[in-house]
């Protein structure tokens, strides 16, 4: 039996890991759980401009994906959607609308929205994007699944009541933002 040649070069490439959770959500969009170290030589290769953030505004943003951030030139966006109730108060429907403006402005693409774990936050908003895109409310639901489980279930950490109850009364329409700039996938 021949035996086989196995070449070992240190010109490998690199083995990329992409952040948990990730996916693409429409082009020029991307979605994940928090970046580590592992995931910085993947992440470069998507050619990101901005970074949101949608958790724990008022705390620190890891070390590590700072220097990311600052080493990459990218923007941070920080919205802290995190309390879904939140989203029917004054305050939080002006975080919304600045981050809708964020997303619908593809001169802001290639960018990756992220949570801690990619299941909660990060769920509703990208609900809250097919729901710009007229996906039905079952369908948008039924993603959020996939990626956080139902808040009812074993991981309880998918859509909550109120997050639900918001995208189920959002009115895509309603939202404002620079229209000359709109991404293709929005009417």
């Amino acid at each position: 039996m021949p035996s086989a040649n196995f070449v070992h070069s240190d010109d490998a490439p690199p083995v990329l890991v992409p952040p948990i959770n990730f996916s693409l959500v429409v082009p020029g969009i991307y979605r994940s759980g928090h970046p580590n170290k592992k995931n910085f030589s993947f992440l470069r290769r998507l050619n990101l401009s901005g970074v949101i953030y949608l958790e724990n505004e008022s705390e620190a943003y890891r070390s590590d994906s700072s220097n990311f951030i600052l080493d990459n030139g990218l923007k941070l966006y920080r919205y802290d959607l995190s309390k879904e109730s939140n989203l029917f108060t004054r305050e939080g429907s002006s975080k919304l609308n600045n981050l809708l403006e964020i997303i619908l402005d593809k001169r802001n693409y290639p960018l990756l929205l992220h949570d801690d774990t990619g299941k909660g936050t990060v769920s509703l908003v990208c609900a809250l994007i097919r729901r710009m895109q007229n996906w039905s409310l079952t369908g948008a639901f039924a993603e959020g699944d996939l990626f956080a489980g139902p808040a009812g279930g074993s991981e309880g950490v998918g859509l909550g009541e109120a997050g639900m109850e918001f995208i189920a009364s959002f009115e895509p329409k309603k939202v404002k933002f620079d229209r000359a700039n709109k991404p293709d996938w929005v009417d």
